[in-house]
Order: structure tokens, then sequence, then C-alpha cells
């Protein structure tokens, strides 16, 4: 019987912890499902999805823990398979995930905004990818994200796209920051 691992990592960034990383999920007879990983202030940081036999998930553990050595902390829990089964299927049949794209200057506090305005009506970030870039005439720093929403997580309550769209205008307003919510077919 196969178990579903998700493992987190990060290190100081240096050529080859992926190697590493796959190499001791592959001797471990593990199966590399999905992943999304990055480098960020000279450190490399991830999440990746293993399918693994039951009965070798302490040997994966083990030859994780390993890692330590090279820098490469990690961090394993076992998925339930119930709950990522029941969401996926939830998630194609709800058809209402959204998309929210973040533009503005960079300050702190964007991202706590949004997410307040998201957990008040009780959607689920399910993806999220941020940077900075340098604004094309002033060099101020801009903050960028891109989140995909779905609210299956909560399907006993009505998604009120409208009632959210104010809140992100008034958030928006306050911050002086550019935010676009549409709906994901």
């Amino acid at each position: 019987m196969n178990t579903t691992i998700i493992c987190s990592f990060i290190g100081p960034d240096k050529t080859g912890l992926v190697k590493l990383l796959a190499k001791s999920i592959s001797e471990c007879g593990g199966n590399w499902l999905e992943s999304s990983m990055a480098q960020l202030a000279g450190h490399f940081a991830g999440i990746v999805r293993i399918a693994i036999a039951t009965e070798n998930v302490e040997t994966l553990r083990t030859q994780l823990a390993g890692l330590e050595e090279s820098g490469l902390s990690t961090q394993l829990s076992v998925a339930n398979a119930e709950h990522s089964a029941a969401n996926a299927i939830s998630t194609k049949a709800s058809g209402k995930q959204l998309q929210l794209n973040i533009v503005g200057n960079d300050r702190p506090g964007i991202i706590h905004e949004v997410a307040h305005a998201l957990t008040e009506a009780h959607i689920n970030v399910v993806n999220m990818q941020t940077h900075l870039s340098s604004a094309p005439m002033s060099g101020d720093s801009l903050f960028h994200s891109s989140m995909l929403l779905d609210n299956h997580q909560h399907s006993d309550h009505d998604m009120d796209i409208e009632t959210l769209e104010r809140e992100l205008d008034a958030i928006a307003e306050r911050l002086s920051v550019e935010i676009d919510l549409d709906e994901v077919e």
C-alpha cells in the first residue's frame, strides 16, 4: 500500500540540492509527484508530494535526515489520502475557483490584509506566488502576488464575490495597490 508524504525542505542555496533530495526519494522507492521550489535570500526552499510504499516511510525519513550534513533541513508529514481525494473531487465539482492578482508599491501588511478578507469570506488560498520587481521609472520595489482561490473546504458557505470584491477594493484603496479578482473557468 502506498502512502502520500509531503516533504518540506530548506537549506543554503547551492548546486545539487534537488539531486540530493531526488536521490534519497528514489533510493527509498518513492515517486516524486509534484513540487514547488524557489531560491529566496540565498536559501533554497520547497515542498514535494511523494508517493511511497508505507513500509518505506521510516527509511525515507532516516535518509532525508541524513541530508542535514549537506545543510538541507527537511520535515515530513503524512498526507491524509481521503482528504486529498475529497478536495480534488470537490474542487472540480465546485467550479468556484478565482484568480487574485495584486500589484503595488511594496509595503508591510498587503498579504495580511488580503488574507484576512479571504478568511472572512471562507475562501481558501490553493496556490500563491509572490515576487518583487523594480518600478520602471522610479526604481521603487513593486510587490506582485498571484493567488488561486477556492472555497471547496467550506462548501457550506456560498462565496459572496460581490462582498469580497468590495472588501478587496477598500484594501486596494487603503494600501494604494491594484487588486484584480477574476473567476477561473
